[in-house]
């Protein structure tokens, strides 16, 4: 019989919440490889460079897990903003990559300079946090690794529904 099949979906009779739904799966897919890319580069960059991530020694160890974890809720957003469905048209969703790219190179030292002043209580010194960790690779890199994930991880996902013979996220 139509519709006793156990493989069936049933958020997939309707449209907008069966592509909400596989858009949440992968904004959660893609917020998962960020972060194990963003520890990785960082990782290197931190062994090539021979520089730590976060420099400052009287920062706390939740400066650096608070900046990633402001980038990961970055990503997250911007991946379920470009897997929303454009009247059945695929795209490549530059736009989400770009403000998502700025946004982690513009918040994420702000995230670390609220961290840091709350821990020293100066302003000035959340201040000079912001303005040093803007042209840190490690700020720069996390920008890059968003816009990547953000153009890359849609369009596959997309490709990979129609190869299956499923409905276009």
């Amino acid at each position: 019989m139509e519709g006793d099949s156990i493989n069936e979906d049933p958020a997939d009779d309707n449209p907008r919440t069966g592509s909400f739904t596989k858009a949440l799966q992968v904004a959660a897919f893609g917020m998962v490889i960020f972060g194990a890319l963003l520890v990785a580069v960082d990782g290197v960059l931190s062994l090539s460079l021979d520089i730590d991530v976060i420099t400052e020694t009287d920062a706390g160890p939740l400066v650096g897990p608070l900046m990633a974890l402001g980038a990961l809720v970055i990503v997250f957003c911007c991946l379920v903003f470009a897997m929303k469905p454009l009247e059945g048209r695929s795209h490549i969703p530059i736009a989400a990559g770009v403000v998502g790219a700025i946004l982690i190179y513009l918040l994420c030292p702000f995230i670390g300079a609220v961290a840091y002043w709350l821990g020293k209580h100066e302003i000035a010194a959340g201040t000079i946090f912001y303005s040093k960790y803007l042209t840190s690779p490690f700020v720069i890199a996390s920008a890059l690794l968003a816009l990547l994930v953000i153009l890359v991880l849609p369009p596959l996902a997309r490709a990979r529904a129609a190869t299956l013979g499923k409905k276009s996220i």
